[in-house]
């Protein structure tokens, strides 16, 4: 890969999925290399850098820190992308913004469209939203790229609950989403990298998750298959209702997105199976922090 990408949020886990995927074309800015949330940093640090694109991977993704921490949740996932869309806009760079499903959450029959009006449930959602139309706002040459429940990096959901050594596990039956592999993830951003370098015409918002959607327990459950056939022993899975966990923000019963338009773009679905399937996906080796 020749285009040198600016990634912001360093210290996630997507921008370091991006710096090992891409190698040293991916320069990853952490938020105490880079304020997002000062438009004069954002500003100084595009003239002196100048990427030929910018990932804005940075936000505040527990979904809680909305509603406990509002002010910094707001000036990270709502107000700092219009920033960053602003600074590139000035210097004609591509904007690639990452967003989330959770940006809906109204009742469906199906998974949620680019062109589907967004239905929030909580108020990271709405922030994330927020953010979306500030970036929007700005300019022509920027793509929102909605993701779900990444895995892969030994440090997801799955990972998680294998980590914990527990003899059984609590699984929501009544929750559906897209889970997206990490590192085929971030092959896809650097390629959407390479093509609004070069100009192509991409939509503006697009579904970068799995296919197809599934529910988090019978994705676990499927996991977990593969990992028993490989020898390693797994929990008791119990498939639970959602409102067993009791409090905290709400969270969207059915927040799958649908993917075609980034099939259509690259050729083919990101199949959560294939990766599942492989039992060296749940390891710690995979990607060590």
């Amino acid at each position: 890969m020749r285009v040198r990408v600016l990634v912001t949020g360093g210290n996630g886990r997507l921008a370091r999925a991006l710096a090992r995927t891409g190698g040293s074309n991916v320069r990853t800015l952490s938020s105490a290399e880079l304020d997002i949330t000062n438009a004069a940093s954002i500003r100084s640090t595009l003239d002196r850098l100048r990427p030929d694109v910018v990932i804005n991977a940075a936000a505040l993704s527990s979904v809680e820190a909305s509603d406990t921490a509002p002010e910094r949740a707001r000036s990270v996932n709502a107000t700092a992308p219009g920033y960053i869309a602003q600074a590139c806009a000035r210097l004609g760079t591509p904007l690639i913004h990452i967003s989330t499903d959770y940006v809906f959450g109204a009742e469906t029959l199906r998974p949620w469209r680019e062109s589907d009006p967004v239905s929030p449930l909580n108020s990271y959602g709405r922030l994330k939203a927020e953010g979306e139309r500030n970036v929007l706002a700005v300019g022509s040459r920027v793509c929102i790229a909605r993701v779900a429940w990444l895995f892969g990096d030994g440090k997801d959901f799955i990972a998680n609950l294998l980590r914990a050594d527990a003899d059984t596990v609590k699984v929501a039956h009544d929750q559906t989403g897209s889970p997206t592999p990490i590192r085929q993830l971030a092959k896809r951003l650097l390629a959407l990298s390479e093509r609004m370098n070069a100009g192509e015409a991409i939509p503006q918002m697009l579904h970068l998750a799995g296919s197809p959607p599934v529910s988090r327990a019978d994705w676990v459950a499927s996991a977990f298959e593969s990992l028993r056939q490989a020898g390693r022993k797994t929990p008791k899975l119990l498939r639970v209702p959602m409102a067993e966990f009791g409090g905290g923000a709400p969270r969207p019963h059915y927040s799958a997105l649908d993917c075609s338009l980034a099939a259509e773009l690259f050729g083919e679905e990101l199949d959560w199976r294939i990766s599942t399937a492989q039992p060296e996906t749940f390891t710690e080796q995979i990607m060590p922090a």
